[in-house]
C-alpha cells in the first residue's frame, strides 16, 4: 500500500470513527498529561533542591564528628588544636581516585570570634556572640566579584605595604593587621564569601520578623561596601589559649555555592595564620575537611566509600537523601502515570476490536482487491498511531498549561520561604519528546492485536457471508 493510499484511509476513518477514538484518546492524553505533569515537577524540585540547596556533585568529607568535642566546645574550652584533622596524604589519595574531579582542602577557626557590622545595608550594626568561619581554596571560589579572594597580607610579601602600628595610620578601607609581637601593616579588609542559603534564610525569615530590609540583590550590588569587624581570639564561649584577641575586618565579597550555610568563608591562608597564631603550629598543619568535586555526579556513592576506607564521614548527608527520596517519589508517580496509560492502551484495543468487527466485510473486499494482510495491520496500526500521537500532544500542552496554574497558585498562595523558586517544573525537551514516544507505544500495543485479526481476515468467508 502506498503512503498516500494509507493517509487517506486514516484521515477517512479519523471523521467516520471520530467519537470513539476521541474516547480512546482521552485516556491517552490524561496519562501523557499526568506522566509529563509529574515528573516535571519531580526535576523543577530536584533543579532547586540539588543544585542550589544540596548541591549533588560535590561532597564535604570530615573526620568523624563522635571523636571530638565540636567546634563551639573547644572555644569554650579555650581554643586548640586537639580536634581530628585530615592529613596530606589522605587528600593525595583522594585526588588520585578516578571519581574525584578536585580536592579542596578546608580549614576551621580553631579559636574563638564575634563579629559586629551590617549598618552599611541594615540601618544599624548587628552583633554576633560567636562567628563560625571556614578557610577554603581560593581556587574552589573562583572569580565571586571584582575583589580578589586571597590573604591580604599576601600582597605585602613584596614589602609594598605601608607599616604602621594601628589603624589609625591607615587609609580607609585598610586597616592595620599588627598580630601579637608582630610589625604591622596596612591591608586591605580580609575577603569573605556567604552562602546564598544563609542569604535566603535572612531575607525570608529573619528580615520580615524583625523590620530589617532584604538583603540577597543589594550584598551583590555594594559587596565592596559591606564590611564589618570581628574580634579574633575571644568570644562569648571563652578566650584563646594563646595570643591576644584583636580586631580585623572583613568585608564580604560576594555569595558563593562554596561558602558553609551559617557563617562567613575566608581564604584558608589567612585563617591558617590566625589558627597559628591562637591555637598553636599544629592548627595550620592539617586540614578540618576537605570538599571534593565529584567527576559525574552519579559517582558519590564511590567516593563516599573511598572516604570510608580513609576514616572520613560526609559531613552533610542530606544531598544524597534528597536524592534518594526524590528519586523514589517521582518513580511512584511515573508507576501512576504509567497505569494510566496501560488501562488506556486496553481502551484502544477494545475500541480497534470493535472496529475490526464492524469493518470486517469490508477488510475483506480491500482484500480481494489486492490488498495483503500487512496492508490491512499497516492501516489499523497507522490509525492508532495517529490517535496516540495527537492524544499525547494534547496531553503535553495540558501539563504545561497545569504547571502555569500550579506556578501561579505557588506565587500567590505560598508564603515566601528559603530558595522559592519562580517555578516548580522543569520541561526539559526528552521529556515531551519521551511522553510522545510513550503515548504512541502504549497506542500502538492496544492496536496491535486487532491488527493482526484484521490482516488474517479471510476474504472469501467474509464476502460469502453477504449472500
Amino acid at each position: 500500500m502506498r503512503l498516500s493510499s494509507l493517509r487517506k484511509l486514516v484521515l477517512r476513518d479519523l471523521v467516520r470513527v471520530r467519537g470513539a477514538l476521541v474516547t480512546s484518546g482521552f485516556g491517552i492524553m490524561a496519562g501523557t498529561a499526568a506522566l509529563v505533569f509529574f515528573l516535571a515537577l519531580g526535576l523543577g524540585v530536584r533543579t532547586v533542591l540539588l543544585g542550589e540547596v544540596f548541591p549533588i556533585d560535590q561532597v564535604e568529607l570530615e573526620p568523624p564528628k563522635g571523636s571530638s568535642f565540636g567546634q563551639l566546645a573547644s572555644f569554650a574550652l579555650g581554643g586548640g588544636s586537639s580536634a581530628p584533622r585530615i592529613e596530606l596524604d589522605d587528600i593525595e589519595k583522594l585526588e588520585a581516585s578516578p571519581y574525584v574531579a578536585a580536592v579542596y582542602p578546608k580549614l576551621q577557626f580553631s579559636f574563638p570570634a564575634s563579629a559586629r557590622g551590617g549598618k552599611q545595608l541594615l540601618g544599624r550594626d548587628l552583633n554576633t556572640g560567636e562567628m563560625i568561619a571556614d578557610g577554603i581554596d581560593p581556587e574552589l571560589v573562583g572569580d565571586v566579584g571584582e575583589l580578589p579572594f586571597r590573604d591580604p597580607l599576601a600582597a605585602c610579601d613584596d614589602g609594598g605595604c605601608q607599616t604602621c602600628t594601628s589603624t589609625k595610620e591607615c587609609t580607609a578601607p585598610q586597616y592595620c593587621e599588627a598580630p601579637q609581637n608582630e610589625k604591622g601593616f596596612c591591608v586591605d579588609p580580609v575577603p569573605a564569601v556567604v552562602s546564598r542559603y544563609i542569604i535566603e534564610l535572612f531575607d525570608k525569615s529573619i528580615a520580615p520578623a524583625h523590620g530589617y530590609p532584604q538583603i540577597g540583590e543589594k550584598l551583590l550590588e555594594r559587596a565592596e561596601g559591606m564590611i564589618f569587624k570581628m574580634w579574633i581570639g575571644e568570644s562569648y564561649l571563652g578566650q584563646a589559649k594563646t595570643g591576644t584577641p584583636r580586631w580585623v575586618h572583613t568585608r564580604v565579597v560576594g555569595i558563593s555555592d562554596r561558602a558553609i550555610d551559617i557563617g562567613i568563608t575566608l581564604p584558608i591562608d589567612t585563617v591558617r595564620r590566625w589558627n597559628v597564631e591562637f591555637s598553636g603550629a599544629k592548627a595550620g598543619e592539617a586540614y578540618s575537611s576537605v570538599m571534593v568535586q565529584v567527576a559525574e555526579k552519579d559517582k558519590v556513592g564511590q567516593v563516599v566509600e573511598l572516604a570510608d576506607e580513609l576514616g572520613l564521614k560526609p559531613k552533610d548527608t542530606r544531598a544524597r537523601d534528597v536524592s534518594v527520596l526524590l528519586s523514589g517519589v517521582m518513580g511512584l508517580l511515573a508507576l501512576v502515570a504509567g497505569i494510566i496509560l496501560l488501562v488506556s492502551a486496553s481502551n484502544i484495543a477494545y475500541t480497534f476490536r470493535v472496529l475490526v468487527n464492524d469493518r470486517r466485510r469490508e477488510i475483506a473486499l480491500y482484500r480481494a482487491l489486492g490488498a495483503t494482510g500487512g496492508d490491512m495491520m499497516k492501516w489499523l496500526l497507522a490509525l492508532a498511531l495517529t490517535v496516540g500521537m495527537a492524544g499525547g500532544a494534547v496531553g503535553v500542552l495540558v501539563a504545561w498549561l497545569l504547571s502555569l496554574g500550579a506556578d501561579r497558585m505557588g506565587a500567590t498562595k505560598l508564603p515566601d520561604f528559603p530558595f522559592k523558586p519562580d517555578t516548580f517544573f522543569d520541561f526539559p525537551p526528552w521529556l515531551m519528546l519521551g511522553a510522545l514516544a510513550f503515548a504512541a507505544l502504549f497506542s500502538l500495543l492496544g492496536a496491535l492485536g486487532p491488527a493482526r485479526r484484521a490482516g488474517k481476515v479471510d476474504p472469501a468467508a467474509a464476502l460469502a457471508s453477504l449472500q
